[in-house]
């Protein structure tokens, strides 16, 4: 789970796990698996390194990808 705010302030849990999308629109929206949408005060890399660091402190073994940069490297190579 990962503290996020409502915009009117509201601190609330956030089940990780059940996010599908989070999109700047320029709100922060996430949308999670169940259809159920929320919109919050924190940035998408905000949400991002919440949801690393919970994994972490969580033990979940994972592999993370910048895809920012694999892209730059692509490019790089043409």
């Amino acid at each position: 789970m990962i503290s996020v705010h409502r915009l009117n302030g509201e601190l609330f849990l956030l089940n990780s796990d059940m996010i599908e999308t989070v999109e700047v629109t320029p709100d922060t929206v996430v949308r999670l698996m169940n259809g159920h949408r929320y919109v919050i005060k924190e940035s998408l890399d905000e949400v991002r390194s919440a949801i690393l660091e919970f994994r972490r402190l969580a033990g979940y073994s994972c592999i993370v990808t910048d895809a920012t940069s694999e892209l730059e490297e692509v490019q790089h190579d043409s």
